[in-house]
């Protein structure tokens, strides 16, 4: 330790000074010693060495000048203690020990000394001497869960520092917490406990009934070990204790019993369907969950592909949906013990194939209509009936699975009609079945309907193009016309499926008187007449245009559709008086201020054909068509056609959809 003194001297006075340093050891009985140190005249400072560490000092300063010695001044001052070990600390507990750790101070060490409490005499104490380059010691040999109170101190050439002082206590000798064993199968049962603080290391024992033990020592990381090999249906004794070094700890002790078996004894398939089964099976006492897979057997393959889904422990029964119909597969159940996969039991079962319409028959007919019924049929989501004869085009029409009998009217009187049916199971369509119906002919007291919606739709120089709505129960329709102010009467006669007749070689700019009845066998109905005056040259070319250019429907599509509807959206088209929207067997006239109708009650999967048609009075203008699948979410694309076969040179959108 030092101290440094600063003075005053006096200038070209003196020639030396005298320094006198008085030593007061109050600790050590006031005993004194003196240093003296002589500095030259030009010297206001000096540096005193080698003292004590926390000591009391007086400094006296004479001045020496040649013939006598001045005045003195004293001051007294304290030297600072030598510096601790920092941060002193237990590292860790152990069931005898405990490690201590420290950081080192700056200066020169001659080591460190450590105060060990002596557990077998209370009060006195032992140290140890370390090297000053040690920041860690272990004391061992102490006594378990026990307090001490343990002194570090810096020792230095000087002596030693001021002593640091903590409290550590040694670890208690404590069993294993929240031991359990759990998720038994016929062989295995999974242990798990709570790690003990200080442990070692675990040892773990199973007993059998019959006197059999087994143990295993596991590491201080392990705080889960699955016992296998053991026997079904048997009940055991599992222990664990913990280990510290040498000494072993308290026993912890549960019992367990295997399970009789682990596998599913009874797996079930009931209630097949053509897209449906029930899979059902018996419970397995301490299974956490069940695995179901299934998938088509090789036969099949490629009908389906394999699936399967995880079920929890108190799941006996699931609904298989959504499966091909006439599909064999083949069901995997397995059993869960927590991560441990048990036993499987297979079965197979096959869906059941689309089915025929059963007991279709003719309950009645007229000479226009025929009356048809049927059995239900499971599975159907709704029926599709066909019909058509000879000399008419086929029509269907879509039937609810509610529905079971239905009237097909607007026949032809003594025709053939081939009448089909079948189920539809969503998107698919079942087996056909069908049968004829020759319609009754007309009797003398049934009376003919007259022609409705007769109108000249096109008038040339030499023509006329008339259309009709069709009649039912007509066999034709005869077409008459004769100059109106006389002349000879020309007719012809027309199928039933006509609705549409052009009459050519007529005179320029002449009026004439048309007629139209129906006809059923050889009779006629009562005629309907029309007026119309041809053109003269110079007008034909304004009324082609007419006709051909009248406008259509653009920017026809389905959007917002969803698993039951679809709103259908248009450009609105100038001039209108209406507009006629039409699909399957439905046909909507809607005014003319709207663009957009929404329709409901639509069948998932199935894809509609929309169709609309702008309305110019009596007129039809060109059709616009848009095709739509009913599903969530779809792609939709659109490619650009031209359809001539409807109406030359017009053109419309085909839609197409992809599903998502």
């Amino acid at each position: 330790m030092f101290i440094q003194v600063h003075f005053a001297s006096h200038t070209n006075t003196h020639t030396h000074i005298h320094t006198h340093v008085h030593t007061k050891l109050l600790f050590i009985c006031h005993i004194l010693c003196m240093q003296q140190i002589d500095l030259k005249a030009d010297v206001s400072t000096a540096l005193v060495t080698e003292l004590s560490p926390k000591t009391d000092y007086s400094l006296t300063v004479y001045a020496i000048y040649p013939s006598l010695i001045g005045d003195s001044v004293t001051i007294t001052s304290q030297t600072t203690p030598l510096p601790q070990p920092s941060n002193f600390r237990v590292i860790e507990e152990g069931l005898f020990s405990l490690r201590l750790g420290w950081t080192p101070p700056l200066g020169k060490l001659s080591g460190f000394k450590i105060f060990i409490p002596r557990s077998n005499r209370p009060g006195f104490t032992y140290e140890q001497l370390l090297p000053g380059t040690t920041s860690s010691h272990v004391i061992d040999s102490l006594e378990e869960d026990k307090k001490y109170t343990i002194s570090i101190y810096a020792v230095y050439p000087q002596g030693p520092s001021e002593p640091v002082s903590i409290v550590g206590k040694t670890l208690k000798l404590v069993p294993v917490q929240q031991f359990l064993v759990q998720n038994a199968t016929t062989d295995t049962v999974q242990a798990r406990w709570v790690s003990v603080k200080g442990a070692t290391g675990y040892r773990l024992t199973w007993a059998s009934p019959d006197g059999h033990i087994e143990n295993i020592n596991l590491g201080d990381t392990f705080n889960f070990y699955m016992i296998q090999g053991l026997h079904p249906g048997s009940e055991y004794t599992v222990t664990i204790n913990p280990i510290f070094g040498d000494i072993e700890g308290p026993v912890t002790s549960t019992k367990v019993k295997t399970l009789e078996s682990s596998a599913v004894q009874t797996l079930k398939v009931s209630a097949v369907t053509t897209s449906a089964a029930v899979i059902s099976w018996n419970s397995v006492p301490g299974a956490t969950g069940y695995r179901l897979a299934w998938g088509p057997t090789p036969e099949f393959v490629g009908r389906d592909r394999p699936r399967q889904l995880a079920l929890n422990g108190s799941t006996t029964e699931y609904h298989l949906k959504n499966v091909p119909h006439d599909t064999e597969y083949v069901l995997t159940l397995y059993v869960l013990f927590g991560s441990v996969v048990g036993p499987g039991i297979s079965a197979t079962f096959r869906t059941s194939p689309l089915g025929y319409v059963s007991n279709f028959k003719v309950t009645s007919y007229t000479s226009t209509s025929i009356d048809v019924e049927w059995s239900p049929i499971v599975g159907a989501t709704e029926y599709k009936l066909s019909w058509n004869s000879d000399d008419s085009s086929p029509q269907s029409h879509y039937l609810d699975r509610s529905v079971l009998s239905h009237r097909i009217e607007h026949l032809n009187p003594q025709s053939t009609y081939i009448i089909i049916i079948c189920a539809v199971y969503g998107n698919s369509e079942g087996p056909e079945i069908s049968l004829s119906q020759l319609t009754a002919a007309v009797s003398d007291s049934e009376q003919i309907q007259a022609v409705r919606g007769l109108k000249v739709v096109d008038i040339g120089v030499n023509s006329f193009t008339l259309s009709w709505r069709k009649t039912p129960g007509a066999s034709g329709y005869k077409i008459s016309w004769i100059p109106f102010l006389g002349g000879d009467e020309k007719s012809h006669v027309v199928s039933a499926a006509s609705t549409t007749f052009t009459i050519r070689n007529l005179q320029e700019s002449s009026a004439y008187k048309i007629q139209v009845a129906s006809m059923v066998a050889n009779r006629e109905g009562s005629p309907v007449l029309v007026t119309a005056r041809t053109c003269e040259e110079t007008f034909i070319h304004l009324n082609v245009i007419q006709i051909m250019d009248l406008p259509k429907v653009n920017g026809f599509a389905a959007l917002n559709t969803t698993d039951s509807s679809t709103v259908l959206n248009w450009t609105r088209v100038a001039g209108v008086s209406g507009y006629l929207l039409s699909w399957r067997h439905i046909s909507e006239t809607l005014g003319p201020g709207f663009t957009s109708y929404k329709i409901s009650d639509l069948l998932y999967g199935r894809t509609y054909i929309f169709t609309i048609r702008p309305l110019y009075g009596e007129v039809e203008g060109p059709i616009s068509t848009v095709y739509q699948r009913i599903c969530k979410t779809s792609l939709q694309c659109f490619d650009y056609i031209s359809e001539t076969s409807m109406n030359p040179g017009f053109t419309c959108y085909n839609m197409l959809t992809v599903d998502i």
